[in-house]
């Protein structure tokens, strides 16, 4: 991310430029447009100014004819201009809106890629307004200089060779001293509206993470009567994003001001010299409305330059933003490899989260096909063992090896599709009972089949209740209570067909008698498959064929239930911790 920061923003923002596709026909098309509508722009006033050179005297003389020509010239050309102008805006727009889409997708996709150390190390929500906020900005910079730029900069060089083949010097130069008034004002604009869009952009992503998390668990902030002061901290965030937008209107009236100022005046330059020449005799007067003409779009064209600035400046930032985005480490890297026998082997395995040490020096052997287990008191490490054989982290110390292969080398997705996890609490998204049973499964599955696994977990019935497999389970599965959500995870489990079992807690939310049923019957389903199962209640792993302890990341045993209740103090432990919750 320091490298980024580093390197000049040209560099992130061609970078960035570069991770996305281009819809180059809709933006050929634009500029084409475009560079009409100036060619149009460039004759017009010569054709107003030549009606100044005709001279009226017989009603009808080709003097007439000649002014009815241009008329109907100017008309065409008018109409040209109008209906160029409907078509580059329309296309325009398309092509905004797809690089917009394409910047949000190379974003997202990088985010979603993102290993859980990056995201950890980060407000996940605050990515949000990366993805949405910021990527807009670059898209208006990028189309503004991709379709307008050019077109823009063909006209003003082809108004500064009309006005000096004029023949009057003073022509020339009144056009040249615009330029400096121009471009020292977009130039301090653009800084103010640098700093006050970054300012405006942080503080809609911190409280866009603030409300974000309030909400998500309002029912806690109810429970302990801290909805007051929920509010007031809320409140300061509003308040800090009021400030910041305060400051960014304040910024866009500055930007207005100046515009009108690089208006004016440019306005008055042009004007004032015109007269004075045409008063002086020097030029005619087809020479100053053809003058006049030009130097009226051309003024409007170097004050166009103030919008370029400025958008350049938003993208400035949001380029910056984005380019960390994508220079954050991601779950990628190595081969697809084929598994024979899944026995999976941590040797000397350390790792710290957040500065503190959650595993030290861990080293087991999980046999393929056999049921292991992971027992342990509230932070000793069990999750965390999951969690680095699903390479959600990677080791700090030691390695971990898939068939003798150290899981690094695995190419990452056809890695994870080897194993079906159930994770703690089972987390939902919003959709449908069928959209959860199905999610990561890859396959069809018919409702009989669906209906079926929703029988064994015991919610065939809740679930026809409330409408069958199309009940939508409302965000975050918050319709479900979290014992349901455990089933339908289970559910879920058992229509897989991978090697291995992953199960964090998986009944955790179940009482005695469901937690010993459901823990059968993912016993009797996955039977030959390789399971690794994080228990608190031990009573449904007593049978495994091997028991892992774990205390404050250390191993403190290893054998079945046999050689460990008569052997480790810990396990015993933990034995009579569970025999005096059943009581």
């Amino acid at each position: 991310m320091t490298e980024t920061k580093n390197q000049p923003v040209w560099k992130n923002f061609i970078h960035l430029i570069r991770q996305i596709r281009l819809p180059v026909p809709l933006l050929v098309l634009a500029f084409l447009f475009n560079l009409g509508r100036a060619a149009i722009e460039l004759t017009i006033p010569e054709k107003i100014a030549g009606l100044a050179d005709l001279e009226f005297t017989v009603a009808n003389s080709p003097v007439v004819k000649t002014a009815v020509s241009i008329c109907l010239t100017l008309f065409a050309l008018a109409l040209a201009e109008f209906v160029g102008g409907l078509a580059s805006t329309y296309i325009t727009y398309i092509a905004k809106a797809r690089i917009h889409r394409n910047f949000q997708a190379v974003a997202s996709r990088k985010v979603f890629s993102l290993t859980a150390a990056e995201t950890e190390a980060r407000d996940p929500k605050e990515f949000i307004s990366r993805i949405t906020t910021d990527t807009g900005f670059v898209s208006d910079f990028l189309i503004d200089l991709l379709v307008i730029e050019i077109p823009r900069l063909y006209f003003l060089t082809r108004t500064l060779v009309k006005v000096s083949r004029m023949g009057n010097g003073s022509l020339l130069l009144s056009f040249i001293l615009i330029i400096p008034v121009i471009v020292l004002g977009a130039l301090w604009s653009g800084r103010v509206t640098y700093k006050s869009q970054t300012r405006l952009q942080n503080a809609i992503a911190r409280l866009t993470a603030k409300l974000a998390e309030k909400v998500e668990h309002v029912e806690i902030i109810k429970a302990y009567n801290k909805t007051e002061d929920e509010i007031a901290d809320g409140d300061g965030f509003i308040d800090e994003m009021k400030a910041a937008q305060k400051k960014t209107t304040m910024a866009a009236a500055f930007n207005q001001l100046i515009a009108n100022v690089l208006y004016a005046v440019p306005t008055l330059i042009i004007m004032t010299a015109g007269a004075i020449l045409l008063l002086g005799g020097d030029i005619s007067t087809a020479q100053f409305i053809a003058y006049f003409g030009l130097g009226a779009t051309y003024q409007k064209y170097i004050a166009d330059h103030l919008t370029l600035w400025v958008l350049g400046k938003k993208a400035q930032g949001a380029t910056l933003r984005i380019s960390e985005i994508l220079t954050l480490d991601e779950d990628c890297g190595g081969e697809q490899k084929a598994v024979r026998q899944a026995e999976l082997k941590f040797e000397h395995v350390s790792f710290s989260r957040g500065g503190n040490k959650t595993l030290s020096d861990v080293s087991f052997t999980v046999k393929n096909g056999s049921k292991f287990a992971i027992v342990g008191g509230s932070g000793a490490g069990k999750s965390t063992l999951l969690n680095l054989i699903e390479q959600f982290y990677r080791p700090e110390q030691g390695c971990i090896t898939l068939d003798g292969v150290d899981i690094r080398e695995f190419e990452i997705s056809s890695y994870r599709n080897l194993f079906s996890y159930l994770p703690q609490n089972a987390p939902g998204f919003d959709g449908t009972v069928r959209d959860f049973l199905c999610y990561g499964s890859g396959t069809p599955h018919s409702d009989e089949e669906l209906n079926r696994f929703l029988k064994e977990v015991d919610m065939l019935e809740a679930v026809e209740v409330n409408g069958g497999l199309d009940y939508e389970v409302g965000p975050g599965a918050s319709k479900l209570s979290g014992g349901q959500r455990q089933r339908l995870a289970v559910a879920r489990m058992l229509l897989s067909g991978a090697k291995m079992v992953l199960a964090d807690e998986a009944t955790s939310a179940l009482d005695y008698e469901g937690s010993r049923r459901i823990a059968a019957l993912i016993d009797r389903y996955a039977a030959g498959k390789t399971r690794i199962i994080v228990a608190h209640d031990l009573s449904t792993v007593q049978d495994a064929d091997t028991i892992l302890v774990l205390n404050k990341g250390r191993v403190t045993g290893c054998g079945t239930h046999e050689e460990l209740k008569n052997s480790c103090p810990e396990y015993q432990r933990l034995l009579s911790a569970g025999e005096g919750a059943k009581q």
